[in-house]
């Protein structure tokens, strides 16, 4: 049977040192295959599944094929590494061209953990746009990779880790264009600001079980990333996290998160929805806004602050469940939510300055219903429908009671009635159940068997 192949042109997978040869085309770890990988006949480095891959990838393969070359480090590594001698190497060759295998068990970082921005350039492999794919699985012993060690190397499409890496510095692929997936090592602990920061081909990613904070902005503009794989031990979404990742479709957060920081999915314009996990009890300023097409938000019952602007321009927003443990809303949390019709809106919620600013709908449902504003509106809302749902509760158990008793139809209610008290000693709920009895015009038990066969 012909082994056919899902093509990926675009590129290839950033993968963990358990899947160090793959195929150049689709993508495919060799230990997953039924046969060995090939190598190109002609350059002898670039490796296919099956023929049919090989021609998937012949196109943008060809251009190149006679000038791939193959660098192998394994001798004195720091030394060329630290002097920069490596690099300058690499600088002369042409974009795209150069397999580069680094084997050195002893080595334990490439990098600079410390390193400042406005140093970026004295990183081991900084804007070394030669680079097509480099293999780190000899290096053992590698716990860190430092800040911007590979930053704007807009060539690269693939990266071997090894399974000993720990740390991935600051902006340490940011740049990155020809990245489009990522698997990062189980051993992986941290992930640095703006890691991936500018790597617009990236379509997936998935994170290590062990990973428990995301950095700030770590996949800031990376446009073409649609789905996102978040571990259970995830405690902490850093700022800006994804922000501007334009095509983002949906996020569910798991229940380890307890902290989604300022503008985390700011200006993810695809982001239809987004489920909340109950572990989360703030919502950072403009964690949503300009999300333009959101439709669907579960907030969980454990949420106490809604940030500044966290719902800000969420125009295609049009209903919003507040949770009762809410008790702040930032200002301007739902500014421009023009779209934005029915929200409930609990008593013990205090409300920021223009928290609903600009929420046309909802103004001129306010309106119509004779308010001078949106927030006594909600207010008297969420009183009716809290009464609403009390009545309906009694009314249930009423009913039940009811479908129990014995006798004729009359009897059956009066014996229902029996089980509710005669005054309003009792529960809040039957005391608000009598007050509604009595202003239905009657008193005592006639009054009662009225108001509720008027719902029966």
């Amino acid at each position: 049977m012909r082994n056919t192949a899902t093509p990926n042109i675009s590129g290839l997978s950033l993968t963990s040192g358990t899947q160090s040869r793959c195929c150049w085309y689709c993508g495919r770890g060799e230990e997953t295959l039924p046969t060995k990988l090939q190598k190109c006949g002609r350059c002898g480095l670039a490796e296919y599944c099956n023929r049919e891959c090989q021609r998937g990838d012949w196109k943008l393969h060809k251009a190149k094929c006679k000038m791939l070359t193959e660098i192998i480090v394994d001798t004195d590594v720091k030394n060329r590494l630290r002097s920069g001698a490596l690099k300058r190497r690499l600088l002369t060759l042409s974009e795209g061209t150069v397999i580069l295998s680094i084997r050195d068990p002893d080595i334990t970082t490439i990098g600079d953990m410390n390193l400042a921005v406005e140093r970026a350039y004295e990183a081991p492999f900084f804007k070394c746009k030669s680079l097509l794919r480099v293999y780190l699985k000899g290096c053992t012993k590698l716990t860190s990779v430092g800040n911007f060690a590979f930053a704007s190397c807009s060539s690269l499409t693939s990266m071997v880790l090894p399974d000993s890496l720990t740390q991935i510095g600051e902006a340490a692929f940011g740049g990155c264009t020809s990245l489009t997936s990522v698997v990062l090592p189980d051993s992986l602990t941290e992930l640095g600001e703006s890691a991936f920061q500018d790597c617009t081909s990236l379509t997936s990613v998935v994170l290590p079980d062990s990973f428990t904070e995301l950095g700030e902005y770590a996949f800031q503009d990376c446009t073409s990333l649609t789905s996102m794989v978040l571990p259970d031990s995830l405690t902490q979404l850093g700022d800006g996290a994804f922000l501007r990742c334009s095509s983002l479709t949906s996020v569910v957060l798991l229940d380890s998160l307890t902290l989604l920081g300022k503008g985390a999915f700011g200006d993810c314009t695809s982001l239809t929805s987004a489920v909340l996990p109950d572990s989360l009890t703030q919502l950072g300023e403009g964690a949503f806004t300009f999300c333009s097409s959101l439709t669907s938000v579960v907030l969980p019952d454990s949420l106490t602050q809604l940030g500044e602007q966290a719902f800000a321009k969420c125009t295609s927003l049009t209903s919003m469940l507040l949770p009762d443990s809410l008790t702040q809303v930032g200002r301007l949390a739902f500014g421009g939510c023009s779209s934005l019709m029915s929200v409930i809106l609990p008593d013990s919620t205090t409300l920021g300055d223009g928290a609903f600013y600009e929420c046309d709908a909802l103004v001129q449902k306010a309106a119509l219903a004779g308010f001078d504003s949106v927030e006594l509106y909600l207010r008297y809302r969420y009183k009716s429908i809290t009464l609403r749902k009390l009545v309906l509760r009694l009314l249930r158990k009423y009913k039940k009671a009811v479908n129990y008793a014995y006798g004729t139809e009359a009897e059956k209610h009066a014996t229902a009635l029996a089980l509710f008290p005669a005054d309003n000693t009792g529960s809040l709920e039957v005391g608000l159940f009598l007050q509604k009895m009595n202003i239905s015009g009657g008193d005592g038990v006639i009054g009662l068997v009225g108001y509720i066969l008027k719902f029966v």
